[in-house]
């Protein structure tokens, strides 16, 4: 980076908002698993005026704005192809929750607050968002989580992240700055997020490309009263699919998960003793007796030495109503569905424990001692999901040998979304040496790694490969995803009418193409 450039920067943000540590500088370049080029320069802005400096900066100096939040990514979203251009913008310090609004049913919130402190500022108020965050909601933050269009606590019922938003102010490539819905209205609160053309979409699941959020409105609604869990195991994969259906179109639960039975019990037996205490104080906090509250801590520490009944799936069903007799009256719908399907009743504990505290420490970002673990997804109608499976199948046996020689496991998780979708995650884990990213975050989250896990690059190569060539065909078969980044294409899956309308209002907002360059196929500019 030039003296001149740097100097802008600081004389812009402050100095102590712009990192050049070279160590903090290769980190940035990294996610949970791609391994990028050190980036020029982090910087920390602190509001709206900053990023639109930022903005002016960038225009006259040529360079790339890459946005991040909590970065727990593995799909390249906030890494650049030019890095020799990119300064990524931390919005982490963009924490302020804005207005919560219970009459109205709206909260404002800039885009670093995380799911978790935004979940913990509305509980006493008896409020939640829809769309209540992913499980990595403790480090996750809402800005990035609208960009990458998360998925998981409410995704059942209510959709994806982008679902719950109801207006954005964001800055753009050309510095201004625009607000969506009723919050871009003067006279009006950002209470609706429809007024004429539905403006909001276009900076939902936009990998930052469009602009850069400094404010997001999301929609609030009344906390259910009363909340609960079922879980069922089966290792038919037609009945899990079948039963998956059933429950989104009867709209009983408000998620429900399912995970691979060896997957389910290496996550719980390599949990960090940080994260089993935090869980059995959540459970030992929560309603009911002592001694119920006591047993369910016991079962979650038994759960690692438990397996559902045979082998396949283990099925989370979480449930919620006005009391707990709904609740009951809801799980005994569940329950004759999965019964009805061969899947049979099992120990709730691990459910119960998300249930009680959903925001548990991110140590999911590894597999057992010195393994690595990255997933890919693909969204398919129900109609398409046992197709899907198919496509999962077919590639782990077409590529069995390398995929005994280097040691890989893979590993299923499926959710629902909404009535009638289903997300297939497969799961890769290996021996191997994290991302220092990766590394760094899983400590802060009380995980472990050996420090002495040897790097093996053939065995990523080959990860890489299988991912893509899974996506490749999962694509074929008309399939979608949340967290596009630059792993998954767009572009060019578009209808080519749709695909020039997109470009013509990315050239609109961003001119120069400063903002996030790359992500969603869009092209970078010659240095």
């Amino acid at each position: 980076m030039t003296t001149d450039m740097l100097a802008d920067l600081r004389a812009a943000l402050g100095e102590d908002r712009v990192v050049i540590d070279p160590d903090r500088l290769a980190l940035a370049g990294q996610d949970i698993f791609y391994r990028g080029d050190p980036v020029l320069a982090v910087v920390r802005p602190s509001g709206a005026d900053d990023i639109r400096r930022l903005v002016d900066i960038a225009r006259q100096r040529k360079l790339h704005l890459l946005p991040r939040g909590g970065g727990a990514s593995y799909t390249a979203g906030y890494l650049s192809c030019r890095p020799e251009h990119a300064v990524q913008v931390d919005l982490r310090g963009m924490d302020a929750i804005r207005e919560i609004n219970g009459r109205d049913l709206y909260a404002i919130v800039e885009p670093g607050v995380t799911w978790q402190a935004l979940d913990e500022a509305l509980a006493p108020l008896g409020l939640e968002a829809p769309f209540r965050g992913p499980v990595s909601g403790r480090v996750a933050t809402i800005g990035g989580a609208i960009a990458q269009n998360a998925i998981f606590y409410g995704t059942g019922l209510h959709g994806t992240a982008a679902d719950s938003v109801i207006g954005i102010e964001v800055v753009t490539g050309t510095g201004a700055t625009l607000r969506t819905g009723s919050f871009g209205v003067e006279s009006a609160a950002p209470f609706l997020r429809h007024f004429g053309p539905d403006l909001t979409g276009l900076f939902t699941a936009d990998a930052g490309v469009m602009g850069i959020k400094t404010a997001i409105v999301l929609r609030l609604r009344r906390r259910p009263p009363a909340r609960d869990v079922a879980s069922f195991a089966t290792a038919d994969l037609a009945a899990l699919f079948d039963f998956l259906e059933a429950i989104g179109r009867d709209g009983h639960a408000s998620q429900v998960m399912a995970l691979d039975v060896k997957l389910e019990s290496e996550r719980v037996q390599q949990t960090g003793l940080r994260a089993k205490t935090d869980y059995l104080r959540a459970l030992l906090g929560g309603g009911g007796s002592l001694a119920k509250r006591a047993a369910e801590g016991v079962a979650m520490a038994r759960a690692s030495l438990r397996t559902a009944p045979g082998r396949g799936m283990a099925v989370h069903i979480f449930v919620e109503g006005e009391d707990a007799a709904e609740c009951q009256s809801r799980i005994a719908a569940t329950t004759a569905l999965a019964r009805q399907r061969g899947l049979v009743p099992t120990d709730p504990a691990v459910a119960r424990a998300m249930l009680r505290m959903p925001f548990g420490p991110v140590t999911g970002l590894a597999g057992a001692p010195g393994e690595r673990w990255v997933p890919i997804h693909a969204i398919l109608p129900h109609s398409r999901a046992l197709e899907g499976m198919a496509v999962v199948e077919a590639v782990v046996r077409e590529h069995a040998e390398g995929i005994a020689d280097h040691g890989i496991k893979v590993r299923h998780l499926l959710a629902t979304l909404g009535g009638g979708a289903v997300t297939l995650e497969p799961m890769f884990l290996w021996r191997d040496r994290l991302t220092p990213f990766a590394e760094e975050l899983l400590r802060a989250q009380g995980g472990s790694y050996p420090t002495d896990a040897p790097a093996r690059p053939a065995a990523e190569a080959f990860v890489a490969a299988l991912r893509k060539e899974m996506i490749d065909r999962f694509d074929a078969i008309g399939a979608l995803h949340t967290q596009l980044g630059r792993a998954y294409p767009y572009q060019q899956r578009l209808a080519p009418e749709t695909a020039s309308l997109f470009r013509a209002i990315k050239r609109e907002l961003d001119p120069d193409n400063i903002m996030n360059p790359g992500a969603l196929g869009t092209e970078p500019p010659t240095p």
